[in-house]
């Protein structure tokens, strides 16, 4: 299974002049965990990832809301493509000590954001798939 099977939400973006807040209130709309920041002036420019982590730290250093996205954003993004097996996201992710990846195509056109929470819903599925085709192979056998 590649990572693009999974990706199972838009991609939310926020530009690196918005505010903080303005990115607190966007996770909330989405339901979600990180932003991935585009240039201001480049919206299919990559410049770095905001995360919940990032606000918190943000707020808890005593910087204000109204800080621009860029200031307190993670510039250094870890990437997979979107043909990569879920194992390689899922590699990325421990090795690097991150909750998320941004999915991207051939091209580094970005694609979407795979969570943790992304592959854990998916080795569920998976799981129960094959108990239920094991179960149907061997119901009745001798």
């Amino acid at each position: 299974m590649n990572v693009g099977d999974i990706i199972t939400r838009p991609l939310v973006t926020i530009s690196s002049d918005k505010t903080v807040l303005d990115a607190a209130k966007l996770m909330v709309e989405n339901n979600i965990g990180l932003l991935v920041v585009c240039d201001a002036k480049d919206k299919a420019k990559l410049v770095g990832v905001v995360s919940e982590r990032d606000i918190i730290k943000t707020i808890a250093s005593g910087g204000k809301l109204n800080n621009s996205v860029n200031e307190v954003s993670t510039k250094r993004v870890i990437t997979v493509k979107s043909s990569s097996e879920v194992a390689e996201a899922a590699k990325a992710m421990n090795k690097n000590r991150i909750r998320h990846v941004v999915a991207v195509d051939d091209q580094e056109k970005l694609l979407g954001v795979v969570s943790m929470r992304d592959l854990v819903g998916e080795r569920a599925t998976l799981t129960a798939t094959l108990q239920s085709h094991e179960k149907e192979v061997f119901h009745g056998a001798d």
